[in-house]
């Protein structure tokens, strides 16, 4: 499916031929339509952020999902966008070997622990950033609005905020972890509403938040 009528894109963009270090594909998502309600039982109490929450909710999951999924095969999430409910992946030259490492008994798509690939890190963190949702009216600055996720390197990942009209880059590694990605949202919604954020701005940077999330 696709959104506002674009195509669903599944192939790799530029010239056929070899495959060259990356290949990227783009996807679109839109959730199905809701039912009807009964009548009398409209979400009359429900607003329209509650409803655009539940659908960028939905849409983060699919991603993780997708994530874990394309993962073992060399096929890693690329970037996020929040607004246009899109996705891009790269199909790496090297795939990573390794599985991901979760804890005994834990569910497929769950917590992943130190160890475990990049992409696996990644995927779980997309699926918990609907977290940040809840954080808006946190301490005296407020949370921020989730743009969207940008992974340019198997290295770090950058979770792309708004903060009072300022656009925001929180960066995440992925490699080299000292912990496992546990609550992403709220330590960005948490960051940003206690107000102290800017003095994590990385060297050099103008926009670039590393706070050890």
């Amino acid at each position: 499916m696709s959104r506002h009528g674009e195509p669903h894109e599944h192939g790799k963009h530029g010239a056929s031929g070899e495959l060259g270090e990356t290949s990227r594909y783009v996807f679109s998502y839109e959730p199905l339509g809701e039912p009807e309600p009964e009548p009398g039982t409209g979400p009359a109490d429900t607003t329209e952020r509650d409803r655009r929450d539940a659908e960028v909710g939905a849409f983060l999951n699919h991603v993780a999902e997708l994530g874990f999924e394309a993962g073992p095969k060399g096929l890693e999430l690329r970037s996020v966008d929040v607004a246009a409910r899109t996705c891009a992946f790269r199909q790496e030259r090297e795939v990573d070997p390794r599985p991901p490492v979760r804890a005994p008994g834990e569910e497929p798509g769950g917590a992943v622990l130190l160890g475990s690939p990049s992409w696996a890190h990644l995927a779980h963190l997309v699926g918990e950033l609907p977290f940040l949702f809840s954080f808006r009216e946190y301490g005296p600055e407020g949370g921020p609005e989730l743009c969207g996720v940008d992974a340019p390197t198997r290295e770090w990942a950058d979770v792309l905020v708004e903060h009072r009209g300022e656009q925001w880059r929180v960066r995440v590694a992925l490699e080299g972890r000292e912990r496992p990605v546990e609550f992403p949202g709220m330590e960005i919604g948490e960051l940003f509403g206690e107000g102290d954020f800017r003095r994590f701005l990385l060297p050099g940077t103008t926009d670039v938040l590393d706070a050890g999330v």
